[in-house]
């Protein structure tokens, strides 16, 4: 019989809500024994808080297989907005999500160890014309270019993804490109927020 070798690892998940459970602010896995960096993934809504967390989605699904090469033993997923919803987004009567925007700055970004962890804007391409996204958005980048003007946004690239796309969210990289290897690249954040500037304005959807 050939010789066998037996590797263990452990899977810890955490979840920040609101009391009531009907916002979620912060989910986090971390593979212990797992080498790398922490990731923090900014996408657009949450779909779970205290009694579903332990449930993985295809969105959780494909990050955790791609961690390895993300260069990740630990992800965070933070959101546009807090009201945990089951199915999709409506932006009928949305809002800016002050509260959540507040626990970005002061719990996430002010508190970050930036040598350990990269922010990986990861939020996709839906809901191009909504006010309250875009301006979420636009906020989230400023946020961050004030609290950490000298360190770069990341966001998911791999072969065959065309460069301009942005901040493309893990759903849409592991339907298309589940089987490339994905990797870190810098997010465009002055393009950005010149982009969502001007569709402030009401100019130019791009």
């Amino acid at each position: 019989m050939a010789k066998t070798v037996q590797r263990e690892m452990q899977t810890t998940s955490k979840i920040v809500t609101s009391e009531d459970g009907k916002y979620t602010y912060l989910y986090t896995k971390e593979l212990n024994g797992m080498e790398g960096k922490k990731g923090i993934f900014i996408m657009l809504y949450p779909t779970r808080n205290q009694e579903n967390f332990f449930v993985e989605d295809s969105t959780n699904v494909h990050i955790q297989n791609h961690m390895r090469e993300l260069g990740l033993r630990a992800y965070s997923v933070v959101n546009l907005f807090s009201k945990v919803t089951a199915t999709r987004l409506s932006t009928r009567g949305l809002l800016v999500d002050t509260d959540n925007l507040e626990f970005l700055e002061k719990e996430i970004f002010e508190q970050l160890n930036t040598e350990d962890t990269e922010v990986i804007i990861a939020w996709g391409n839906s809901h191009l014309t909504s006010k309250a996204v875009n301006t979420a958005k636009k906020r989230i980048l400023e946020i961050w270019t004030k609290t950490h003007p000298a360190v770069a946004l990341k966001q998911i690239v791999a072969d065959g993804l065309p460069k301009e796309i942005s901040g493309v969210h893990p759903l849409y990289m592991g339907i298309r490109h589940s089987n490339a290897k994905w990797k870190l690249g810098t997010f465009p954040t002055k393009k950005e927020l010149k982009i969502l500037a001007e569709r402030e304005r009401g100019g130019k959807k791009k």
